[in-house]
């Protein structure tokens, strides 16, 4: 992977305790508003913002780290989907889902493999306007708007 450009906001996220995908549990994410990042070997491959009631809890547990058949509530399971050849993100994005266990779970244990940081926010337009400045700083592959 390319080297990562260092600004002061990338710097921020690097610094945060990261944490083994596979050993979270939900009661580990914060419930406020924040910016999050995956990592995979290191280097960071998907970083998001997490806006809504129930803050990092609901965007990083709920959404990015559930293992179920629907990708459709997630960018990142259907990008990850999409990086290991397993569909392209127009399937991965169908209502009911088309895509069985047995094609997602490469998916999920790649996803388990990786680890997670976050930047806790006070409300959710700090959390957005955070995300921006991250992502003009530089995007990781795996965050595409």
């Amino acid at each position: 992977m390319a080297a990562v450009p260092i600004g002061p906001l990338w710097t921020r996220m690097d610094r945060q305790d990261r944490h083994a995908a596979a050993g979270l549990s939900q009661r580990d994410v914060p419930t406020v508003p924040g910016v999050f990042a995956f990592y995979r070997d290191g280097d960071p491959i998907y970083s998001g913002r997490a806006s809504s009631r129930h803050g990092l809890q609901a965007r990083v547990w709920g959404e990015c780290l559930q293992t179920g058949i629907d990708l459709s509530r997630s960018p990142f399971r259907r990008y990850v989907c999409e990086q290991l050849g397993i569909a392209k993100t127009l399937r991965t994005k169908i209502q009911p889902t088309v895509m069985t266990a047995v094609e997602i779970e490469p998916a999920n244990e790649w996803i388990r493999g990786c680890e997670v940081s976050w930047v806790e926010c006070t409300s959710p337009s700090e959390a957005e306007t955070l995300e921006t400045l991250l992502h003009a700083e530089w995007t990781p592959p795996m965050s595409r708007r």
